[in-house]
C-alpha cells in the first residue's frame, strides 16, 4: 500500500506560528550578541579588557549550562520552559535602557545581563530541540528543521544590520529594549500554539542532575550513530575556535579590509545559509542523510581554506573572503540540518534535552579551547598560520564521518531503545 504524502509544513497554523516566533527570535539574538558588547561600551565606557572578559563569560556560562539545561528539558514541559525562556531574556534586557534612563547604567550590570541571557538561550536552544520532533511529528523533522535554518539564516542576514541601524537611531541602550520586544513576540507565539505537547516529554528526578547529565553523555558517546556526529561537531567546534578568535583581525589588519567590508561579508553568509536551507532536504534525500553530512563537512572545510590562503590585496583578499562566506556558509547550514535531523530521529523524547545538551557541551569545550589556542599560537604562527591550522582541524572532522553508521545512513533512523535504557 502505498504511504499518504507527509502535508506541507506550512499548511498547519500552529507550525506557521511556531516558525514566526523562532524566527523573530533568531533576529533579536543576533541583536543581542552583537548589540550589548556594542552597548557596553557606547553607554557604560567599556574597555577591550573589559570586552575580552565579556566574551570569556560567554563561553563559561554556555559550559556550564548545557548539561544542565538538556536536564532540565527532559524533566519538564519543553513549551513552558521556553515561554519562561523568552519572558526571562525580556525582562533582563529591557533592565539596561530602564537603568541608562535612570542614569544608572553600569559595566557590570550588562556584564550580569550578558552572562543571563547567554545561559537562559542554551536553555532555550536546547528545549527547542528537544520539543520539536513532537512538535511537528518525525515524519516531518526534515522539513521542520530545513525551516528553522532558514529562519536561522535570516537572523543571521539581517540581524547586525538592524542592530546597527537600531542604535544609530535610538541609541544603544534603548535598541536593546526594542530587543527585548522580540523575545516577548516569541513567548506570545509559543503561547498561541493549539497542539498539545506529548505527556511523554515529562519525566522526574531520577538520580540528581549531574548524574542524569553524566547520563545523557554516556548515552551519547555510545550510540554507533550520534558517537561520530557529535565528534566531528566537536572537531568542526575546535577548529571554529581559530576562526572565532582571528578572523575579524586577520581581515582588518592582514588584508586591509574595512569594517564595512566586514559586515558586508557576515551578510553574505547569512545570504549563503538561507539559499542552502531550502536545498539541505533534497540534498539529504539525493545523497542519504548520513553522506549528505559528510559531503557537506568536507565542502564546509575545503571552503574555509580559502580564508588563509587569501592575498594581502583587499579587492582579491575581500573576493576570497567572499568565496568562504557564501559557499562555506551554505555547506555549514546542510551540516547543521543533517545531524538535528539525524539526532532527533535516533533520540527518544525522553532523552533528547541530555543528549542534546552533551553535543553542546562537547562543541563548547573544544571552541573555547580553539580560541584559547589560537590567542597563544598567534604570537608564533601570526593571524594566517593560526588559521591554517583551523583548517586542518575542520579537515579532521571529516574522518568521524567516514564511520560505516553515518556513511550508510541513507534515511533517517527510528529510535532504538537498547542505546537509551528506561
Amino acid at each position: 500500500m502505498a504511504q499518504h504524502a507527509t502535508p506541507p509544513l506550512l499548511h498547519d497554523r500552529d507550525v506557521r506560528i511556531y516558525l514566526g516566533g523562532r524566527t523573530v527570535t533568531e533576529l533579536g539574538s543576533r541583536i543581542t550578541r552583537e548589540g550589548l558588547p556594542l552597548v557596553a561600551v557606547l553607554a557604560a565606557g567599556a574597555s577591550a579588557q573589559d570586552l575580552g572578559v565579556m566574551a570569556a563569560l560567554g563561553y563559561v556560562v554556555a559550559l556550564l549550562a548545557a548539561p544542565l539545561a538538556g536536564v532540565l528539558a527532559d524533566r519538564s514541559r519543553r513549551r513552558p520552559l521556553m515561554i519562561s525562556a523568552d519572558i526571562s531574556r525580556a525582562a533582563l534586557l529591557f533592565s539596561i535602557p530602564a537603568a541608562a534612563m535612570l542614569g544608572l547604567l553600569h559595566f557590570w550590570q550588562i556584564l550580569l545581563v550578558f552572562g543571563l541571557v547567554t545561559g537562559i538561550s542554551v536553555l532555550f536552544d536546547i528545549a527547542d530541540q528537544a520539543f520539536l520532533p513532537g512538535f511537528v511529528g518525525r515524519r516531518r523533522l526534515e522539513q521542520a528543521n530545513a525551516a528553522l535554518q532558514a529562519a536561522s539564516a535570516v537572523g543571521e542576514t539581517c540581524g547586525p544590520a538592524l542592530m546597527g541601524a537600531l542604535i544609530q537611531t535610538l541609541g544603544g541602550a534603548l535598541a536593546i529594549g526594542v530587543d527585548a520586544l522580540s523575545y516577548l513576540a516569541s513567548a506570545l507565539s509559543l503561547g498561541l500554539l493549539r497542539r498539545k505537547e506529548p505527556a511523554q516529554a515529562v519525566r522526574g528526578d531520577e538520580g540528581g542532575t549531574l548524574r542524569e547529565a553524566w547520563d545523557g553523555a554516556r548515552a551519547l558517546l555510545r550510540h554507533p550513530l550520534l558517537r561520530p556526529l557529535a565528534l566531528s561537531l566537536a572537531m568542526q567546534s575546535l577548529g571554529g575556535g581559530f576562526f572565532d578568535a582571528l578572523y575579524e583581525f586577520f581581515a582588518l589588519r592582514t588584508l586591509h579590509l574595512s569594517p564595512i567590508a566586514i559586515g558586508a561579508l557576515i551578510t553574505v553568509g547569512g545570504i549563503g545559509s538561507l539559499l542552502a536551507a531550502p536545498l539541505a532536504p533534497r540534498i539529504a534525500r539525493r545523497l542519504g542523510a548520513g553522506p549528505a553530512v559528510a559531503v557537506a563537512t568536507a565542502l564546509y572545510a575545503l571552503w574555509t581554506l580559502l580564508v588563509p590562503a587569501a592575498p594581502a590585496v583587499p579587492l582579491l583578499g575581500f573576493l576570497f573572503l567572499l568565496a568562504a562566506q557564501l559557499f562555506g556558509d551554505a555547506s555549514s547550514t546542510i551540516v547543521s540540518f543533517g545531524e538535528a535531523v539525524l539526532r532527533q530521529s535516533s533520540t527518544p523524547s525522553s532523552w533528547l534535552g541530555r543528549v542534546t545538551g552533551s553535543v553542546r557541551l562537547m562543541s563548547n569545550v573544544l571552541g573555547a579551547l580553539g580560541a584559547g589556542l589560537a590567542a597563544v599560537l598567534s604570537r608564533g604562527l601570526g593571524a594566517r598560520g593560526v588559521l591554517w591550522l583551523g583548517c586542518v582541524f575542520l579537515l579532521g572532522a571529516v574522518a568521524f564521518l567516514l564511520a560505516a553508521p553515518v556513511r550508510r545512513q541513507a534515511l533517517p533512523p527510528a529510535p532504538d531503545a537498547a542505546h537509551f535504557p528506561g
